[in-house]
């Protein structure tokens, strides 16, 4: 378990990358975009820690392609906790006729190989390669914060993830708060659009987890968990609030995959500190502007009327 002391202003801060689909790392351009924007994201917003939340990397040798990622990081003196994507792994499944399983294995042991990089493959006996815990603040035996990183596989999480959160999060005491990242998103993401006042846009279905696995229901029972974490969806990037807990979309950072004209690449910027309270955040864009999601949207339902109309400003 790595611990990071806050800074002597007593603040950390957490670039969240998403999604970055590195293709090939033969200098295509697309890929030498994604680079140059992870670069100037990190001159340009100075994260203490860089997370990146799945879809790292797809097509042949990806291992070329998380060594030509970790040295960005590396030249930066910046290190990652990367989680598995849905997709992460698949090379080693189609090439080499391996289970699923056993693809998301091997991929999650490129990960182990960059000095920079933080990823577990995670407890024996919990599923998912990359469930692990970074800590921030106070001590380590006594955090201030506790960022969760979990394996999302395909579809959901296993019951036994579900079972190592509730006992992590209790062995970490009583005065501490939470975040958590990881790949696809829950089906509260859902309920917080449907239901609940949000900024930001979804110009995407969500596209959840096959079920509901009860994951955030212990997060949120834990009363230290104060905001979740996800991608999968490249066109979406809003956040609300549901039960006490932001669920926040990153935005997504690659251009060797899909995305929509004028909806711009970036990274979420989270900012925490000695307020267990809560974390500020905004998205950083390729452009180079700060994007403060200040764009709010009624629910487009009500629990009691739900053919309520949608109303986006």
């Amino acid at each position: 378990m790595k611990h990071f002391p806050f800074k002597k202003d007593g603040t950390f801060r957490i670039c969240q990358f998403t999604d970055l689909h590195i293709h090939h790392v033969d200098r295509h351009e697309e890929g030498e975009q994604t680079f140059a924007l992870i670069k100037n994201t990190l001159r340009d917003t100075s994260p203490d820690l860089a997370v990146i939340t799945g879809d790292i990397a797809w097509g042949a040798e990806p291992e070329k392609s998380i060594s030509a990622l970790s040295e960005i990081f590396d030249n930066a003196g910046i290190l990652w906790a990367p989680v598995l994507g849905n997709h992460d792994g698949e090379y080693f499944t189609e090439s080499l006729g391996v289970s699923n399983a056993e693809g998301r294995r091997m991929f999650g042991q490129l990960l182990l190989a960059p000095k920079g990089s933080l990823f577990e493959a995670g407890p024996e006996g919990v599923d998912g390669n990359g469930n692990y815990v970074i800590t921030v603040g106070g001590t380590e035996s006594e955090p201030k914060w506790a960022l969760f990183m979990l394996d999302s596989h395909r579809g959901g999480f296993d019951l036994s993830q579900n079972l190592w959160y509730r006992e992590t999060t209790k062995k970490l005491g009583e005065n501490h708060a939470e975040l958590a990242f990881f790949h696809v998103p829950i089906p509260e993401y859902s309920e917080v659009w449907d239901y609940t006042a949000c900024k930001g846009f979804c110009l995407e279905s969500i596209c959840e987890t096959e079920m509901n696995d009860g994951m955030f229901a212990a997060m949120q029972g834990s009363g230290k968990m104060r905001g979740i974490f996800v991608g999968h969806d490249h066109i979406n990037d809003f956040e609300g609030s549901l039960r006490g807990v932001r669920l926040c979309y990153g935005r997504a950072s690659g251009y060797q995959t899909y995305g929509q004209e004028g909806f711009e690449r970036g990274a979420r910027i989270i900012d925490i500190g000695e307020d267990l309270s809560g974390f500020g955040s905004y998205i950083y864009l390729e452009s180079g502007k700060i994007y403060e999601q200040v764009f709010r949207r009624r629910p487009k339902l009500s629990r009691k009327h739900p053919r309520g109309d949608e109303v986006t400003k």
